[in-house]
């Protein structure tokens, strides 16, 4: 019995890590990752206001999952700007955590 599940459980591993990180649709998780940061947001130091006076109002708003290359699985809000690509928010909405220009960033979660 315990050599079945064994089975079972690496089966599972063995299929989640094959699968590619932009097949997940959950809200919030970027499958693409831009071209670069947004020029005139200070990553680390700018906070929601000084995103706000640089690019409006966001085209959408969502919190969830987030996916980079070095960080996965973690809560992060992220404003989407139509045009102009991702801006992601620390969890506590201190700070920006990191910024993805995109030009086909379609303003909503993707």
């Amino acid at each position: 019995m315990l050599k079945i599940h064994g089975v079972i459980l690496g089966a599972l591993l063995c299929a989640l890590t094959s699968c590619h990180p932009g097949t997940f649709n959950e809200p919030g998780e970027l499958a693409d990752h831009g071209t670069g940061p947004i020029p005139g947001i200070a990553v680390d130091s700018d906070g929601p206001e000084q995103v706000l006076k640089t690019l409006g109002k966001p085209s959408s708003r969502a919190s969830g999952w987030w996916r980079s290359d070095q960080q996965f699985d973690i809560e992060f809000r992220v404003w989407y700007y139509k045009g102009v690509g991702r801006v992601i928010f620390r969890p506590g909405m201190e700070s920006v955590y990191a910024t993805e220009a995109d030009k086909n960033q379609t303003g909503s979660p993707n």
